[in-house]
């Protein structure tokens, strides 16, 4: 007899975040996530004890495996702009979809919400750091990171209505002539 391979937990929060790509979360549901995975409910429960608790452990995975994941990526640059470069590079890579139904579930509830301001909080904060560090102002700093962000925001909003090479071409603008980056 064949013996079923057990899905981790950190393989249910993968599975429930790629879901989310393209479902709400009222369609994330245990029987939809155990069918997707082609696991029994009793592999769910081995790992979280309800659904309120796999919602909050799924969302603390998505800020340590988006959020944090980028900072963390792009620490590694030398200087402030290719930090900022690497930034969004690894956040460019982030599934739009993710975020969205993560932002629309966020509006109709304040335990997501939390997780939204934690996000966009750790974001600001970072890319103010970056421009403090290129700029020198800290005033100008705070500005053009909020610029930045929701920029970031908008671009992910838009999806298919901006193509890659347009993004690329706002960020280069955007480089040279608000944020004053020469390379």
């Amino acid at each position: 007899m064949k013996k079923e391979a057990r899905n981790s937990a950190e393989d249910l929060l993968d599975a429930a975040l790629k879901l989310l790509e393209t479902e709400s979360v009222q369609q994330l549901t245990i029987d939809n996530l155990c069918r997707k995975l082609g696991v029994t409910k009793g592999s769910f429960y081995h790992h979280f004890k309800n659904r309120a608790e796999f919602l909050e452990r799924m969302l603390e995975h998505w800020v340590e495996g988006g959020t944090l994941a980028s900072i963390e990526a792009a620490d590694k640059g030398a200087d402030a702009i290719e930090r900022f470069n690497l930034v969004v590079e690894s956040s460019h890579k982030l599934p739009s979809g993710t975020e969205t139904s993560i932002r629309a579930w966020a509006l109709r509830d304040p335990f997501a919400q939390k997780f939204i301001e934690r996000v966009d909080s750790m974001r600001i904060e970072y890319l103010h750091s970056i421009f403090a560090e290129v700029s020198g102002d800290m005033e100008r700093a705070a500005l053009l990171s909020k610029i930045s962000y929701s920029m970031f925001l908008g671009v992910r909003m838009m999806g298919a209505n901006i193509s890659e090479e347009e993004h690329m071409c706002i960020l280069k603008i955007m480089m040279h002539e608000l944020y004053r980056f020469h390379a």
